[in-house]
This record gives C-alpha cells, sequence and structure tokens, in this order.
C-alpha cells in the first residue's frame, strides 16, 4: 500500500515542473492540469485540485491522458498535507493487528485533521468492516466513491464492505465492473470470490478460485484459513491449513502484516481456528 506524503510525493513532482499561472485558457493541455492540480496540492487545496482534474479527466478520452489523469487524480486524493495526520495514521495502522479499537479510535483522529484524504477513509473503512459495522463502512466509502470511481482501494473496499453485508447483487456489480486479470490487488478480488461462493454453497467453485488465489501468493494467510473451511466442509478432519493459518498469522511480522492489510479480515479468524484445532486434539502453537 502506497503511502504519499506532502514532501515526499507532491512537492518533488511539482517543483520538477515549470511553474504556470492557475487562470485557465484555451491551450492549456492535461499536463498542464497535472502541473496545476500539485501546486494546489502545495498549497494545501485538495478539494479544488481534484476539481480540476475530475473536470479534464470528463473531457478526455486519449489513453495516455486519461492514465496520466486518473494517477494524479489518485495521488492529490492520498496525499498527507499534515504531518501530524500522518503520524496520526501510522499510529492507527500500528495499532490495526492488536487493538481495533484504539486502531479506530487513531484513525477517527486522523480524519478529523484532514476529512478529506482518502488513505485515512480507506483505512477506517476497513478497520469498521474487521470490527462488524459494514454498513457504516459503505456509507463512509460512498460519499468518496462518487468524487473518485477510479481509485482501486477504494473500489475494493466498497466491494468488501458489500460482500459483509452479503449484499450480492451490488457486490457482483461491482465485481464485473472491474479488471481483475489485469488488477495488482488481484489476490484481494479472487479471495472476495472464495468467500462469496463459500457463502452461496458453491464449495467447488470457491475451491477452484481458491486454488488460483494459492499459486498467485501462497503466503497470504487468509489462504490457509478458506482451505480449512472448505475441508471443514467436505468433512476432512486434517488441521494443517488451520496449523498453518494460526501459526502464520501469530508470528506475522509488521511488514508481512502491511503487504496483506488491504484484507480487512486478515488474522480475524484466530478464535474460530483455534478452537477447531482444540476440538481435534491438536495444538495451535
Amino acid at each position: 500500500m502506497k503511502i504519499l506524503s506532502l514532501g515526499a510525493a507532491v512537492l518533488a513532482v511539482a517543483l520538477s515542473l515549470p511553474q504556470t499561472s492557475f487562470s485557465q485558457n484555451k491551450s492549456e493541455t492535461y499536463k498542464d492540469i497535472i502541473e496545476k492540480a500539485y501546486n494546489l496540492s502545495l498549497q494545501k487545496d485538495r478539494q479544488q485540485a481534484l476539481n480540476i482534474l475530475i473536470t479534464a479527466l470528463q473531457k478526455e478520452n486519449r489513453p495516455q491522458a486519461v492514465a496520466e489523469l486518473r494517477k494524479a487524480v489518485n495521488d492529490v486524493a492520498t496525499v498527507f498535507i499534515s504531518d501530524k495526520a500522518q503520524q496520526t495514521y501510522e499510529a492507527g495502522i500500528s495499532l490495526r493487528k492488536t487493538d481495533p479499537v484504539q486502531a479506530m479510535g487513531k484513525l477517527n483522529e486522523a480524519v478529523r485533521i484532514e476529512a478529506d484524504n482518502l488513505s485515512i477513509i480507506v483505512e477506517l473503512a476497513r478497520v469498521m468492516i474487521a470490527k462488524g459495522d459494514c454498513s457504516g463502512a459503505l456509507d463512509l466509502l460512498s460519499k468518496q466513491a462518487k468524487l473518485l470511481p477510479y481509485n482501486e482501494e477504494l473500489k475494493l473496499s466498497s466491494a468488501q464492505a458489500l460482500l459483509c453485508q452479503s449484499s450480492w447483487v451490488e457486490y457482483g456489480k461491482l465485481y464485473d465492473s472491474t479488471e481483475v486479470k489485469k488488477s495488482p490487488l488481484q489476490k484481494f478480488w479472487l479471495a472476495l470470490e472464495v468467500e462469496r461462493y463459500f457463502k452461496i454453497k458453491n464449495f467447488t467453485k470457491s475451491q477452484e478460485i481458491l486454488s488460483i488465489v494459492k499459486k498467485t501468493d501462497g503466503k497470504y494467510p487468509e489462504v490457509s484459513y478458506w482451505g480449512w473451511k472448505l475441508a471443514n466442509t467436505a468433512k476432512k478432519t486434517d488441521p494443517e491449513d488451520a496449523q498453518k493459518y494460526v501459526m502464520t498469522c501469530k508470528n506475522i511480522s509488521a511488514n508481512q502484516y502491511r503487504q496483506y492489510m488491504i484484507d480487512p479480515m486478515l488474522c480475524r479468524h484466530l478464535t474460530e481456528v483455534e478452537a477447531d484445532l482444540k476440538g481435534l486434539n491438536g495444538t495451535a502453537e
């Protein structure tokens, strides 16, 4: 997950470009608009920066221009303007695995500092999903999705919230509108499909998709969790996946956790799996 700070991201880009006036003119190119947006970000005017980028996107149809404008939208939407906001956000991230309640408190504090920072909003929604407040998370994300339909982490988090509350039709529309095979977040999208088919009791399809996720990234902890769940439906008692899940989640490093924390339910099933292992006279050590 990429974290941008004003100094490291916007400042570097803006200062590498020639300075121009912020007034509109007919000869203004999309690159001029991107430059203008980055300069507005330097002045801590995120909303105006996003407005001019989105207006330009609505008028643009050249693939290269669209790609660069979308990248600029995502950069401006997620950049940290305040050091205090970023520090508080990072504190929330560090607490998420061990104490979701305190993590939410820190993220709410960060939102109060930068209410329009998409990085903070999406992470707060993930914690809400982890705590079971799927409807609240979706409400939070929906407000942003109307403004920023090009941010895939926002789109994925919305899909996670929809699946969390079993909104199958809305989830399906969102999934079908995504080019999952080309997505850098493919394994997380596919993990949602594993869960969807499991919940509707199509265990064969769920297993088929899980096999793809495993080939893509066998170290992703939730692969073991869903392997265990599917084995249970088939009345298999092999505790290998359960043991692997427990050991992986208990020993996961901070860097590994960040790699997979886009999944709000990452390592959230320990109690469930450990109880099953005890029932099988296995070990969760």
